[in-house]
């Protein structure tokens, strides 16, 4: 967890589930709906795309026992314009053992990994605004 942040505690780690908006439900993703995004995205430009992130955490005892800590639950939505991008997430419930802004500079980072590797230009995070 120390690659998300630095606020976490000794011995936490942390796992994502992700899901993408359907219409008015989260299809969490799987080879199938990411071959169904791409399909859809190879058709036509999507302005929106729009996310749930399940943060799941837990820490590891002595014996080697995992214990499951409390989740996190957040909305992503990515808003596309012709030159840049937009990210807003909201805090749906959880402990938020993450801080919202470290959560968007780790996948950030986390898609630039994936650009960098298809050759594709990264992206810039020019502001962090917090409510």
């Amino acid at each position: 967890m120390k690659a998300l942040t630095k606020a976490s505690p000794t011995n936490c780690f942390v796992s994502f589930e992700f899901g993408v908006a359907d219409a008015d439900t989260f299809n969490f993703l799987d080879e199938g709906e990411i071959r169904k995004l791409e399909k859809t995205w190879t058709q036509q430009a999507l302005p929106i795309l729009d996310f749930f992130c399940a943060a799941r955490y837990h820490t590891t005892e002595a014996n080697g026992k995992r214990k499951s800590l409390k989740f996190d639950y957040n909305m992503l939505r990515f808003a596309f314009y012709r030159k840049n991008m937009e990210l807003f997430i909201y805090h749906e419930r959880g402990t938020q053992r993450v801080p919202l802004e470290d959560h968007v500079i780790f996948l950030k980072n986390q898609i630039n990994k994936e650009l960098i590797d298809k050759q594709q230009k990264t992206l810039t995070l020019k502001h962090i605004h917090t409510l």
